[in-house]
Parts: C-alpha cells; structure tokens; sequence
C-alpha cells in the first residue's frame, strides 16, 4: 500500500559528538528517551548485539520507569507489540538483535501499518566498519520495512540517539516534519510503526554495577484490575465517549430531510458509530471489532438482509475500515447510492483518492447529509433481523442436533453471550460467524480486538496476550485451529514473566474449513478437485490442541455443549492464569451448513 505523506526512510546524517558515547551509555540514553516520550511497555528478544539495550532496559525497570516483557521468538515479540499498542493506545516498543531477528519483525510491522499502531522497532546493528566484511550476524537491516514504517533511521556506533528516538516516537503518533518555505513545520500522518536501527560498537557490557546501586532486586509489577477498578474503566470510556459527542447530539437535533440513509461501521470504527447511528435513527451495520456493535438500530443479521432491503438504499455513512462482507462491500461501491466516510484524522488503511467514498471531517456536516430515518425506516430494518436470527437460530440448532456437535456460528453467539470484558478475535471464520451471531447489547458491549489490518491468521495468540497484559484483566480469544497451531509459540511466557490472564476458545474443526464455504468449495463440489482442495487449503491436521497448551504450562479442557462453554466461561471469572478451551465444530460439510443459513434467511424475507 502506497501512502503520500509517509516518510518510508529518513537520514540520520548526524553530527559526530566531540566524544564517542560507549554503547552502554548510548543505550541508557536512548531509553530514557523512550521513557521520556511515554513508553510503558518495552518487548525484548535476548541477543548480543542489542545487550547494552538490554542492561539499559533492566535498569529503567528496577528504577519502576518501564515494564520490560522478555520473548524468544522474534516474529511473537512483535505481535505481542501489536496488543499492548491496540489495548494501551500507546506508542510500545519491541528490541531485536542484529541479523534474521529483524526480519521476523516484518508482519507484525506490516500489520502495524495497516492498523496504524504506533509499534517502535528497535534493531541493533553493527557498527558500519563490520559492514560488507563477513561479519557475523551482519547485514543491510537499515531500512529493511521499506513503505510499511512512518519513519526509518540509523544511529551510528558512538552517537547520541536521543534526537532520533524523539522523532520516531513522533513518527509513530502521525506526527512527522515538513519542511515548507524554508521552515520546519509538523504534518499530519496516520499512526503506525517505526524503526529505530541502532549500531553498538563493544564492549557491550556495563563496566560496572554502579547503576544498580539502591535499586531493588526484582522489578515492580502491575497488579491485575480489580471488579471494581474493570467496571470504573468501562464506565469511564462510555462516560468520555457521551462527552466526546456532545456535539454530535446538538447537530442530530435540528431538523434534517428524510432520507433512507444506512451507517456502517467497520473495524476500528468506534462508539462514535453507534451513537451518530442512535442519535439520527439509522439502521446500524457494524462489524464486530468496529466497537460500535451496541444501542437501539444496531443490527447482526445485516449481510442476508442486504440483498433485499439494501435496495431501497439511499446513502451510506461510513465509519472504519470495512473488512468482512461483501455484501457491505458491494453496496458502497453501487453508483447509485451516495456515500461518505467519516475521517477524523488521517487514516493507514487507504489511499487518498482511491476510495468512492467523500471524505468528511465534521460531524454536523455528516448529519447534515444523512439526514433522519423516514418513518418505518429503521423498523423495517430492525424487525427483518429480528425474524431472519430466529430463522437462523432454528437452522443451527436443527444441524447441531444432527451431526451432535456445535457449529462456529453457534459457538460464537454462546461467547459472546457470556462475555463481560475484552475479547480477540482470530480471523478467518470466528470472526465472520460472530458477525453473523453476536446479538448488538442495548448498551455499549465488550471491547473486541482483531487484526484486520492485514487480516493474516499470524501472531494472534501472541496479540492476545499483549491485550491481556495492557488490559490487566481477563480476556477471552476465539480462533480457530489452523490460527492456533501457526502460532503455537505465542502460548510461551518465560519463567520470570507477567503471565497474562488469558481465556483461549479453539473451534477445531481439523483444519481451514473456512475455503469450502469460499470459491473453492464449489470447485472441490464439481468432484476431481476435491482432493486439491482439501489438502492444499483446508490442510488437516488431526492434532489434539490440549496436549500442546498444557507442554507450555496451560490449563486445557475440551467442551462439546453450549452449555459446558458457557460454564467454563463463568469459571474464568475468577480463574487466573493462562487456560485453553478446545471445541471441536462442524467440519464435514460447513458449506451445506451456511447455504442452508442462506436459504432460510431468503426464506423468511420472501415470507415478510
């Protein structure tokens, strides 16, 4: 993706200090930058070329300036980056050694990019002497995420990197110089990730332990957030969020023309979706990560309803990005039907000029040109959801009785049903049957987290874990097996690390089922691609998911009813630790399953 105003690269042509600083105190300086700019959360990887960060780091925790969580695999580190940016809004950092190290960075930083999290790698290098000699552990990282960071620099061995870590951090907020008529002024970017490449010349030790001194021997650690502290949070945000829309209300109260108008709301989109959606009596599309799936017009059966109802549409208002149906996709790209997005602040997801959609920034503008429900407008819309969910609820409970296990939509609705606090979601199919399933709540619901910025199944054991630990309090992920088992080192917590309270819900299903319900599984139906398709896409594995949670030092129970998730999920309350819930699903014919769920929905809309 290619987006004016990032700066890919940037030179860090530095003037060389009167004095050389020893890569120790480099170290010190670069992270007392970091804490300087607000970082709480630093993810290190062990390595020797990146040790004088490592020492620095271990001194600013003992001193109680920055919590430090330590992985062995680089590629997890940066995805467990990825959930404490998402869950703490907060720029977090990820160090790397030198080498190979630095390019398992590279999808966690692309999904930064795309998600606009402001992720900081930090990648040790050697010094430019070491370059192009056969070094070990030697090579041309400078640079290396090319268009996917806001900013790239390299400090070289023996200077200050205070100034570039200021700019980074900058960077990584959207917050990037422009050099206009001879001065200097700030422009406006999306949020996303940056590289910070430090050169380290040895010795790359401290030459003492003077920097110990008075500090205690184990670091200090935030404590899990009490019930109370968790339910004085949610009702903070709803609070900041009624407050942050006041403006919204005033705008909605005037009079508008009649318009039959539909407000979308995609990943990342925000509560502010629902309450414009609310406010102006719209019907309500969002997508379970938009954070807008609550209130009185917000619906979840939206994409069986779109073929029909979505005729009579008119407009549409788009907040986030929309990432899951096609449905929604295919009605804002109809020529017939005007529509905007609401951008607030520059966005990582597009392209400016690429999208249909014009670009609004005020929300009395967007009101304006949505206008107010025409009578029976919304009703239509709300009473069509309501008769196509209990149509599908009767599909679901007719198959599971049949095949005598859960489906993933059936699944995901019992989940969601029983959440009270954060909840991550794997891509792939958990996420659309929670789309398809997760009834909207009356009031502002669980916060749920997802990687759509590239949508990849990569990393999203370790992501929740990073929620996990900013949330400070028990979360729930939902993937499935083949998310699972690709990040099966993400279930790692090293011995002298702050484990997360984390609740891992696996619908098995042997493999990536998901493809029979996409184009190929008409081509594996037609009979001499079958094989093809089976092995080459769904890929089966016929693994047992527990036996590989528990060697990592998880709990792992298996559960077959809705009735045994929905406990198990009750228990977690007040469980602690990491635990796994495998729950083996549909998987002879899901296809059939949700042509079935398409034809009963069609049904009972030619009926109305």
């Amino acid at each position: 993706m290619s987006n004016p105003g990032f700066s890919a690269s940037a030179s860090a042509s530095q003037e060389s200090p009167a004095e050389e600083l020893m890569a120790p105190a480099a170290a010190r300086k670069a992270v007392q930058a970091l804490t300087d700019g607000g970082v709480a959360y630093v993810v290190l990887c062990p390595g020797s070329r990146s040790a004088p960060l490592a020492y620095a780091l271990a001194e600013a925790e003992l001193a109680g300036r920055i919590e430090v969580m330590v992985r062995i695999d680089e590629r997890d580190a940066g995805f467990l980056a990825v959930g404490l940016a998402a869950a703490s809004g907060r720029p977090v950092a990820v160090v790397t050694t030198s080498g190979t190290a630095v390019g398992e960075l590279l999808p966690a930083i692309m999904e930064a990019n795309h998600a606009g999290l402001p992720l900081v790698a930090i990648t040790a290098d050697r010094p430019e002497e070491l370059h192009g000699t056969g070094s070990n552990q030697t090579t041309a990282q400078a640079g290396l995420f090319g268009e996917h960071v806001r900013l790239a620099t390299t400090v070289g061995a023996g200077q200050d990197p205070t100034p570039a870590v200021r700019a980074a951090l900058l960077a990584a907020e959207g917050l990037v110089p422009a050099e206009q008529g001879g001065t200097v002024d700030i422009a406006l970017t999306p949020r996303g990730p940056v590289q910070l490449n430090l050169a380290f010349r040895d010795p790359l030790v401290p030459a003492d332990d003077a920097a110990l001194a008075g500090l205690p021997a184990l670091p200090p650690r935030p404590a899990q957030l009490s019930d109370i502290e968790c339910l004085e949070r949610d009702s903070s945000d709803a609070d900041a969020a009624g407050a942050q829309n006041s403006g919204l209300f005033a705008s909605a109260g005037h009079s508008a023309p009649p318009r039959r108008t539909v407000v979308v709301a995609g990943h990342d989109a925000g509560p502010l979706a629902a309450d414009f959606a609310a406010a102006l009596g719209l019907p309500l599309l969002a997508e379970p990560s938009s954070d807008a799936r609550f209130g009185v017009t917000a619906l979840s059966t939206y994409q069986y309803l779109l073929p029909t109802l979505g005729e009579q549409v008119e407009a549409v208002v788009l907040f986030g990005r929309p990432t899951l149906s096609r449905p929604v996709a295919a009605l804002l790209g109809r020529a017939d039907v005007e529509s905007v997005l609401f951008l607030a602040e520059p966005a990582p997801w597009f392209t400016p000029g690429r999208r249909r959609e014009r670009i609004v920034e005020s929300l009395e503008e967007l009101a304006a040109f949505a206008g107010t429900a025409p009578a029976g407008w919304t009703r239509s819309w709300l009473d069509a959801d309501a008769a196509v969910r209990e149509s599908l609820e009767l599909v679901l409970a007719e198959h599971e009785s049949k095949t005598g296990r859960l489906t993933g939509p059936g699944l995901a609705a019992t989940v969601w049903d029983a959440l009270d606090g954060p909840l991550v979601l794997g891509s792939s199919r958990p996420v659309r049957d929670l789309d398809l399933m997760a009834a909207p709540r009356r009031g502002r619901g669980p916060r749920v987290y997802a990687n759509r910025g590239l949508a990849g199944i990569d990393g999203t054991l370790a992501t929740a874990a990073g929620v996990a630990l900013a949330e400070r309090r028990r979360t729930v992920a939902l993937m499935g097996d083949v998310t699972f088992l690709h990040d099966a080192g993400g279930l790692l917590t090293p011995s002298f690390e702050r484990e997360p309270r984390l609740d891992v819900i696996v619908a098995q299903d042997d493999g990536g089922t998901i493809f029979s319900t996409l184009e190929h599984g008409a081509v594996a139906a037609r009979g001499p691609y079958a094989r093809t398709v089976t092995r080459y896409f769904r890929t089966p594995h016929g693994l047992e998911l527990g036996p590989i949670a528990e060697a990592f030092g998880w709990d792992a129970s298996t559960a077959t009813t809705h009735q045994a998730v929905s406990s198990w999920l009750v228990e977690g309350a007040t469980a602690s630790g990491r635990r796994l819930l495998e729950v083996p699903v549909e998987r002879r014919d899901p296809r059939a399953l949700h042509q079935a769920l398409s034809r009963a929905a069609a049904e009972t809309l030619t009926q109305r």
